[in-house]
């Protein structure tokens, strides 16, 4: 077969074409040419950055004719046949097949014998998470104290899964996602070497959808050359790749903010008509949601790495929304990705995802109802439409502050504080049945019935205590308190299913629900 996929064909060879690594890179060349050379190592980043090939090229600038050298000939036999896979001194094993207890004491006998020929006998092991407990524990022994001929490199994806006894008997090695300006010069170089005239936004398009990965990258340009031929345009790889167009995503993340159901599922069905990959969508539309993040923060737009004319679609969809705001979808969001990547269903588990999104306007309106942040006929419109006015329930509660405001006065500079800086929590404190100051003790006393308020403010004692130190400017003290339940019961008393549901009560304790009516 004469034809070489590029991620092949481009792989490096030498440590000084190996790109974005340039301190492992150094690292790995100081330490051969002080002799320094470690018995075992461990490459660790995402997929793509170039694990396998660093150890490939320490391998043969270890048993190179010329070595150990700083950088191998990549001509004499040994470097020929690491690059062929085919030393019989130089073993790369697929830790996702060779999981065995056998097959790890296999290795180990094997590393007994001095090298057929080459200076170091070197096993390189990828994806080394894939190996079971027991194989570990059957290698610990030979990776702390190896044969001085043998050498061991491990390469892994999931940092997480090597036992740290195994990290700490290994020299470390973690390579970074590539940037995308390191990608598309990449990208550049090859198409040139190619003889392809590539748009630059082409080029860009598909270094941004590679992730920081110099494979993925060039394994999506072998797939755009197949289609476009010599010549690469943006509309190719938009066809190719299946991209969305942003105004798509500016369109979607304004219906989630809007609570727009009906409109997202028919945004989605464009998208599907249209034959986009959901899960590539759900991708790009966390990317567009970090962008509106980072312009609402204020951040440098440098940073963005969009186009011009995106610039202003992203400038005014960010304008709808406050940077909190944002966060929160953006959270929203960002719980379900998970899920996208590995659901069978994509374009469910992407509907999802959104229509979960679609949700933020009711706690938006949850959140501005208790801290008095909207009117009487906006909250009664987002209420549903057996349940009574919350604000109603609010005028219920001031008439009765209002009777004894005279026991509240000295508490009344703190709550007032804490509203300013934390609405939510400050309603809370607000809503308390009575809230009395004695010397450098705060007293917040709420009826059973809100001793969720209660539970949520003993989560943030400390701050409390801290801001109300400074607006006393002395160290005070709060106690948070809840009345006992009458006892007895009247004929009007009936259970409560509702009240009781541990569902219903983690909605009020973290968004400061309040249960108002409960139909029988």
């Amino acid at each position: 077969m004469s034809y070489q996929a590029l991620a092949r064909k481009y792989r490096p060879q030498f440590f000084k074409d190996v790109i974005g690594q340039e301190t492992a890179v150094q690292t790995l060349q100081n330490a051969i040419e002080s002799g320094r050379i470690h018995h075992a190592y461990l490459f660790s980043g995402v997929r793509g950055v170039g694990k396998t090939t660093a150890a490939r090229i320490l391998a043969k600038a270890l048993n190179c004719i010329k070595g150990p050298t700083t950088e191998p000939c990549n001509e004499c036999t040994m470097c020929r046949e690491i690059t062929e896979g085919i030393d019989l001194d130089v073993r790369e094993i697929d830790a996702a097949t060779y999981t065995g207890v056998d097959n790890v004491r296999e290795l180990r006998d094997v590393s007994q014998f001095q090298p057929a020929r080459d200076r170091y006998r070197i096993f390189i092991i990828d994806e080394a998470h894939m190996l079971s407990t027991a194989s570990w524990n059957a290698l610990l022994k030979l990776i702390e104290e190896p044969p001085p001929h043998v050498v061991f490199m491990f390469a892994t994806t999931e940092m997480q899964k090597v036992p740290s006894t195994i990290i700490s008997r290994v020299q470390r090695h973690m390579l970074r996602k590539i940037t995308l300006d390191e990608l598309t010069t990449q990208l550049r170089h090859i198409v040139e070497s190619e003889g392809i005239d590539a748009d630059k936004g082409a080029l860009e398009i598909i270094a941004r959808r590679g992730e920081g990965s110099v494979r993925d990258s060039l394994s999506l340009l072998d797939q755009v050359i197949a289609f476009s031929g010599k010549t690469i345009s943006v509309a190719d790889v938009a066809t190719v790749l299946g991209l969305s167009d942003t105004s798509l995503f500016g369109r979607l993340v304004a219906l989630a903010g809007e609570g727009d159901h009906a409109g997202i599922l028919s945004a989605l069905q464009e998208a599907a008509d249209a034959g986009r990959d959901f899960k590539m969508l759900f991708r790009d539309l966390l990317n567009f949601v970090r962008n509106l993040l980072l312009i609402a923060g204020g951040a440098n737009e440098s940073m963005i790495g969009a186009e011009p004319e995106d610039l202003v679609l992203l400038r005014e969809t960010a304008s709808k929304f406050s940077y909190s705001e944002l966060l929160r979808i953006a959270n929203l969001l960002l719980r379900d990705d998970e899920t996208v990547n590995k659901a069978e269903h994509q374009r469910l588990a992407v509907e999802l995802a959104l229509l979960k999104a679609a949700t933020f306007p009711r706690l938006r309106a949850i959140e501005e109802v208790v801290s008095g942040g909207v009117s009487a006929s906006k909250t009664v419109a987002a209420r549903p439409a057996q349940s009574r006015s919350l604000d109603s329930a609010r005028d219920d509660k001031k008439s009765v502050r209002d009777d004894k405001s005279g026991a509240r006065d000295g508490a009344d500079a703190f709550v007032e504080k804490i509203k300013s800086i934390r609405p939510l929590i400050g309603s809370q404190l607000a809503g308390a049945k009575s809230m009395t100051k004695e010397g450098n003790r705060l007293t917040f006393t709420f009826d059973a019935a809100q001793s969720f308020y209660a539970d949520s403010l003993t989560d943030q004692l400390k701050s409390l205590e801290e801001t109300a130190s400074e607006v006393y400017g002395t160290p005070t003290k709060i106690d948070i308190r809840v009345e006992d339940a009458p006892t007895g019961r009247r004929a009007d008393d009936k259970p409560q299913p509702l009240q009781d549901d541990p569902v219903l009560g983690l909605f009020r304790k973290h968004l400061g629900g309040e249960l108002v009516k409960e139909n029988r």
